[in-house]
């Protein structure tokens, strides 16, 4: 009797051990690999914070991240390259893209700003003031967000695009450009106007704010083939930056030292200009507004011959609809 209990309780340790195996592996999924195009700056923040914290591979997902200079470049690159999954990208890019190609769709805003982009200008090449602009040589990217700022920063001083001597440069040789002397003027965004004011002094240089808000919105964007026959990976990749979401929140200081560690910058640079962004994973009917707007920009400038995309074929709303569904707000 005394042995047949002995094997009961081998028996019963033994099958105790198997169900904890058989629920682990049950709770382990399978990792699933992603590719993403992403500029190096604190814009996708949510990506370097959730890559620090494992959150990637908690989710399953094994996630290689290629290193871009500008959302501009990141995209157009996954355009061109099966490789690479998704990309993150502000407005402008997704716009003048869309006119060209349909194979790519939003599936998520990563962050959002009303003042990351602004006009800095050399003050000893005598511009104090916005109007000062007028017949000035000044840099911009075209096709990428500071092109459509700087458009519009002109039209609230009565000037357009014809009274500046427009140059087009590679986001990061902008701040060279106007150090050097090259240029009069930029059009730029964080951290390259933080950069640029720590080379040149007030006494150099004039900071032109727009008069009136310019929201400025980053995604998460994929190949349009990928995410309709990968849809896995692209869940377990929201869940994850979705993670990294909330950790932002309750733990902003941290968040910042992860984020300008890995980019690559002062820790000084980020905590300036953190303020300046809303790190929220949303899709919201703003969306639609702004792409429109900046569509018919491009017409109207003669940058784009066709007729206006429709805008909702360019958002996919399945997986951030599914795992939270009170984050997406866009009438479909």
């Amino acid at each position: 009797m005394q042995m047949l209990k002995g094997l009961c309780s081998v028996f019963g340790i033994i099958l105790a051990l198997v169900s904890c195996t058989a629920e682990e592996t049950k709770q382990a999924p399978k990792m699933l690999h992603m590719t993403l195009a992403s500029e190096m700056s604190l814009l996708p923040a949510t990506v370097w914070v959730a890559e620090k914290l494992g959150y990637f591979k908690d989710e399953g997902l094994s996630l290689t991240i290629r290193e871009f200079d500008s959302g501009r470049n990141a995209l157009e690159t996954m355009l061109n390259d099966s490789s690479i999954n998704m990309a993150t990208v502000a407005q402008t890019p997704i716009v003048f893209n869309s006119f060209n190609q349909e194979d790519y769709v939003i599936v998520a805003t990563m962050a959002h700003s009303v003042d990351d982009v602004k006009v800095l200008a050399r003050r000893d090449h005598g511009i104090q003031q916005a109007i000062d602009l007028k017949g000035k040589k000044v840099g911009a990217t075209l096709r990428s967000t500071g092109h459509y700022f700087l458009e519009g920063f002109l039209s609230n001083y009565d000037m357009s695009l014809e009274d500046v001597e427009l140059y087009d440069v590679n986001a990061a040789k902008l701040k060279d450009k106007l150090i050097s002397g090259e240029l009069d003027a930029i059009t730029s965004w964080e951290p390259h106007i933080y950069n640029t004011r720590k080379v040149l002094d007030d006494t150099q240089l004039t900071m032109l704010v727009s008069p009136v808000p310019f929201r400025k919105d980053f995604f998460f964007t994929v190949n349009k083939s990928y995410a309709k026959q990968n849809k896995e990976q692209v869940d377990r990749f929201l869940k994850a930056v979705l993670r990294a979401e909330t950790y932002i929140k309750n733990n902003p200081a941290p968040a910042q030292e992860i984020v300008a560690k890995r980019i690559g910058a002062d820790l000084e640079l980020v905590k300036n200009i953190w303020r300046a962004f809303i790190f929220e994973i949303t899709l919201e009917q703003s969306i639609i507004v702004a792409l429109e707007d900046e569509a018919q920009w491009a017409i109207d400038i003669g940058a784009e011959k066709k007729p206006m995309p429709n805008y909702l074929n360019f958002i996919d709303y399945r997986s951030l609809n599914d795992i939270k569904p009170e984050t997406v707000n866009i009438f479909h």
